[in-house]
């Protein structure tokens, strides 16, 4: 008996907000039975190669997580149905005990499980993954929730709705922001989405149904055009670091606001038919980029962008890139030292900037100047590189569209730089 399985998005009746349900289909000679797992994904979000949710669906860990336990159970069942040879065992039979494993036993049930345990657990997944960002937002999340109930043992079905406006007024008696709220409160939102998933606590203990979670517009982080000249003309003793950090800001903004953690991991591996070439960390999506004199100037200060080795990093801030966790930290810190540079840049009496301007700044300058010089809001978005149109179209941007968003970009930057 030859039993094999894989997982497949089962796009042949897609739902009304486009999403297609994820399937496990096990297979013994030439037939096959499916189970539907309770996923339902976009197909921009799916990897049928490696058979996962990518990091752009942001229930990507969750799912994935619910894929990997069904796939553990499934292989133990089809060890147990070799060792039971010659003794038959239908895919029927396989379907069916797979499709039991989806709910919680009696035993699950009776037994509360502590949210805090279940996301520290959840934390130390996420780092042993690589994903270090998520594990330290996590990280954050499950603290103050730990630091308000006072306790390790703090189960699931504690987590009422009262217990989260509380949780909430504690925050806000503690002066934190109502964005710093909304983000701890979506982490433990997704922590209990997923234990719900997983069958460790049933969904009538859910308690975000009418729980609301509150934002507040964001301070506007743009600078303007001229803002940017300011920026660009204000002399800087070269081979300083006030001068390499402000070079690194500018860099991103010639690269459409490239996020700052995935501008200093290039190296000369993203670089292809004078385009920058990058998957992005945070969502996983690709990008391409031209390469304008501005940029290639900037870059030629640390590297021959015509001769770079394929494992070079293109700029000299990081020293390794092998220890993800180790990685994340030497990200986080040179994105505080260059926001330092660039608040002390702002505050000379040449540029005379009254914001407290970031790395974040390069991103959104952008925009505001495309939309300065008259861009449609369409074409920002197309170079952002977010979805438009209709969502099977959207993923890719043909040659035509790089064309526009290539003109686009270099008539912002000749805005800038003059």
């Amino acid at each position: 008996m030859s039993i094999t399985s894989k997982i497949v998005l089962d796009q042949r009746r897609p739902k009304a907000d486009n999403t297609c349900p994820v399937r496990l289909r096990v297979y013994k000679n030439t037939e096959y039975k499916e189970l539907t797992l309770g996923i339902n994904v976009k197909p921009e979000n799916w990897d049928c190669v490696n058979q996962l949710v990518l990091p752009s669906d942001t229930s990507n860990d969750a799912y994935n997580a619910i894929i990997s336990s069904k796939k553990t159970k499934l292989h133990k069942l089809i060890l147990l149905a070799e060792l039971n040879e010659p003794a038959e065992v239908s895919l029927t039979d396989i379907i069916g005990q797979l499709s039991n494993d989806r709910l919680p036993s009696t035993k699950a049930k009776k037994e509360s499980t502590s949210i805090i345990k279940y996301g520290q657990d959840i934390i130390k997944q996420l780092t042993s993954s690589g994903k270090v960002g998520n594990a330290f937002a996590y990280g954050c999340a499950v603290s103050k929730l730990k630091s308000f109930v006072n306790t390790d043992n703090f189960p699931f079905e504690a987590l009422t709705y009262k217990k989260l406006i509380e949780f909430q007024d504690s925050m806000l008696a503690d002066n934190i922001k109502v964005n710093s709220i909304s983000v701890y409160m979506r982490t433990i939102r997704a922590i209990y989405n997923r234990a719900i998933k997983e069958g460790v606590v049933a969904e009538t203990a859910y308690p975000f149904k009418a729980y609301r979670i509150k934002n507040e517009k964001t301070v506007n982080r743009t600078l303007s055009i001229n803002e940017m000249q300011r920026i660009v003309k204000v002399k800087l003793t070269p081979n300083t670091p006030i001068w390499h950090w402000r070079n690194y800001f500018l860099l991103s903004f010639c690269l459409i606001g490239i996020n700052f953690a995935d501008l200093l991991t290039l190296t000369g591996d993203n670089i292809a038919d004078d385009r920058i070439v990058f998957r992005r960390k945070k969502t996983g999506k690709i990008y391409t980029i031209k390469l304008h004199k501005r940029a290639i100037d900037i870059l030629s200060n640390y590297t021959d962008v015509n001769n770079v080795k394929k494992t070079e990093l293109l700029l000299p801030v990081l020293k390794q890139t092998s220890d993800p966790v180790k990685l994340k930290k030497d990200i986080w810190q040179a994105i505080k030292t260059c926001n330092e540079y660039l608040v002390r840049i702002a505050k000379m009496k040449e540029v005379n900037i009254k914001k407290e301007t970031s790395t974040y700044y390069a991103r959104y300058s952008w925009g505001n100047a495309a939309r300065s010089l008259k861009y449609s809001k369409d074409i920002i978005s197309q170079a952002y590189g977010h979805s438009y149109g209709n969502a099977t179209t959207s993923i890719y941007l043909d040659d035509y569209d790089n064309k526009i968003i290539d003109a686009a970009n270099k008539k912002v930057i000749a805005a800038v730089f003059g």
